[in-house]
């Protein structure tokens, strides 16, 4: 009886089943070995077309980078940066265990650049001189990281909304503000939050402007 036939081995192919196997089993989950397994392969056939594993979650980083849609450049800044956090977010949500790569360690390639670069451009519209925008997409980065951050790790343990675990607080301690709103912040409406995140941000820059009222 012949073997089954295995798909030809090429970068595509590779990352696309590293990929695939982040999403189910984590990074820790994914090795040379356990790839090559998955395609077919004895793990040496892989270095054939991917470095080291290094080079290969840079191809992963650069694959779930080019799955964002880039801002239509005809729109106002405001509505750009709107839809280059809720990209970003829609990939997190598809790639949890990936988020903290992508923000952390990502490649200078294409895909990356652009998503970066669109946002820069957007940012230049915004008004001030090039140290204060600058400043503003290092603030956009904290800001959508932080809110990301919670929901990726919320959707890693438990699939859901969970945030914090109030039964470990101790009644005890004195932590009283902790324990008063403990309840509420056992879990989160990250679609709330992340809008807040955003709007509180464009706020921001607004206050920013040359001549407006700092209230």
């Amino acid at each position: 009886m012949a073997a089954p036939e295995r798909t030809p081995l090429t970068v595509a192919a590779i990352t696309s089943a590293a990929i695939e196997l982040i999403d189910r089993d984590g990074l820790d989950g994914l090795s040379m070995r356990r790839l090559g397994t998955t395609l077919g392969y004895e793990a040496m056939a892989l270095y054939k077309h991917v470095a080291d594993k290094s080079a290969l979650l840079d191809a992963v980083v650069e694959e779930v980078y080019a799955e964002m849609q880039p801002p239509d450049p005809a729109e106002p800044w405001q509505e750009r940066i709107r839809s280059s956090a809720r990209e970003l977010r829609r990939v997190a949500q598809r790639h949890p265990h990936l988020f903290v790569r992508l923000v952390t360690e990502p490649p200078s390639t294409t895909a990356v650049v652009e998503r970066i670069d669109s946002i820069l451009s957007a940012l230049q519209e915004s008004g001030g001189d090039d140290a204060e925008v600058v400043h503003r997409f290092f603030l956009f980065v904290n800001m959508t990281s932080g809110v990301l951050l919670a929901e990726t790790t919320a959707l890693i343990a438990d699939g859901g909304t969970a945030v914090f675990d109030t039964e470990r607080i101790d009644a005890e301690a004195r932590c009283r503000a902790l324990l008063h709103f403990g309840e509420r912040l056992a879990t989160c409406d990250f679609d709330a939050e992340f809008d807040r995140t955003i709007e509180a941000y464009l706020s921001l820059v607004d206050r920013d402007q040359p001549g407006s009222d700092p209230g």
